[in-house]
């Protein structure tokens, strides 16, 4: 899927995003409405409420990160159903004085990735009959998810590795390929995307997007067909990042485009705990909401002979043009779109109300990283 981010749009004139604030002495942080309605929908609760809840997760995932850079040792975080951040770490002291749960006695993250080494191993020369694979933090567990006409012979070698569960897919999952944060990246020749995140590398403006939009590094235009950019690298299928140069005369913006005449700024990036609410823009299915619920998932495209790795998952509705397109949680980038199931039917900007389906992104910290680019923020 390609779709457009507003955050890395190259276009003025957005409005200004959504207010809900919740009701206390103290401010809390702006969230898009629909990043409010989506937290309301999953968790049962009222709009003010859900907005309370939205502040706590950013206020946990910050005690967090700030722990974590001061040498606390964790491994593997994830928010529970009560809203409590539980942390895999052994200075549960520590961890209980900055107002978080600690956890012991379970794998732990470091193990997960390593048993889903394993079970690649063990998948073998079957990976045609496997749709994704990766940990779980919250169950402890690696989920493989097969094809339904998977053998019984990989079902039963795959179920009887101790700490493996294995659940049957109900649909191909397919690369969302079609290119402002959230804005359409129209590619040349003839497909398209969504635009990701905006940035710099060395000085020079530019972009980050899913890596399948930009194979062949083509010329970018935006919705009027003015050139914007063209493709500068990409990683696909091995991950899914990809970076677009920008033109020069173009400027940048650090705001996500939610599609529905909001905007909501970019003010840092990061993988935020599993169970955190999440936005994604896309060209094709505008703004849907939920909560990301996986990271490090090993994804076969459907068609693809190669795995796609360290992709997350969330329960975010997206369709093909989405691809490439900005997750953000609260005001913090998260990643760009990548896949999923190809029946689904997101409608366009339903919120958290296209239900029942789920996505898979690249994180945005690592193709930040690994292609050096500082990310536009406001």
């Amino acid at each position: 899927m390609k779709a457009r981010i507003a955050g890395a749009c190259l276009a003025a004139g957005v409005a200004v995003s959504a207010v809900l604030m919740a009701p206390s002495a103290v401010a809390a942080p702006q969230f898009d409405r629909a990043m409010v309605g989506a937290a309301a929908v999953q968790l049962g609760l009222a709009p003010a409420q859900a907005a309370q809840r939205l502040d706590q997760e950013q206020r946990l995932s910050r005690k967090l990160a700030d722990l974590q850079a001061a040498g606390m040792p964790t491994d593997g975080a994830f928010f529970d159903s009560a809203g409590a951040l539980v942390v895999t770490t052994s200075d549960a002291k520590r961890a209980k004085d900055a107002g978080l749960t600690p956890r012991s006695g379970v794998r732990g993250e470091r193990a997960l990735n390593d048993l889903s080494g394993r079970v690649q191993q063990a998948i073998g020369a079957d990976k045609a009959q496997v749709q994704t694979w990766g940990p779980d933090v919250a169950i402890d567990r690696v989920v493989v998810t097969v094809e339904p006409t998977a053998g019984d012979a990989l079902v039963l070698r795959l179920s009887q590795m101790d700490g493996v569960i294995v659940e049957t897919g109900a649909a191909k999952l397919v690369r969302n390929a079609d290119v402002v944060p959230g804005r359409i990246m129209d590619l040349v020749p003839g497909t398209n995307c969504s635009l990701g995140f905006n940035g710099t590398r060395n000085g020079a403006k530019v972009l980050l997007t899913a890596g399948h939009c930009v194979e062949g590094n083509p010329d970018i235009l935006d919705a009027n067909g003015t050139h914007i950019g063209k493709g500068a690298g990409t990683r696909f299928p091995s991950v899914d990042m990809g970076i677009v140069n920008i033109d020069a005369e173009d400027t940048q913006r650090a705001y996500v485009d939610t599609r529905n005449g909001t905007t909501v700024r970019i003010t840092g990036s990061s993988k935020a705990p599993v169970g955190t609410t999440i936005c994604k823009a896309g060209n094709t299915t505008g703004w849907t909401c939920g909560k990301i619920t996986h990271y490090n998932q090993s994804v076969r495209y459907s068609g693809e002979s190669v795995t796609t790795t360290g992709l997350a998952r969330a329960t975010v509705c997206t369709e093909g043009g989405d691809s490439g397109g900005a997750y953000i949680s609260g005001n913090t980038a998260q990643g760009m779109t990548s896949g999923g199931p190809s029946n689904a039917e997101c409608g366009y900007n339903q919120g958290a109300n296209a239900t029942g389906f789920y996505s898979f992104y690249q994180p945005v910290v690592d193709a930040a990283s690994y292609y050096g680019v500082t990310l536009l923020t406001s």
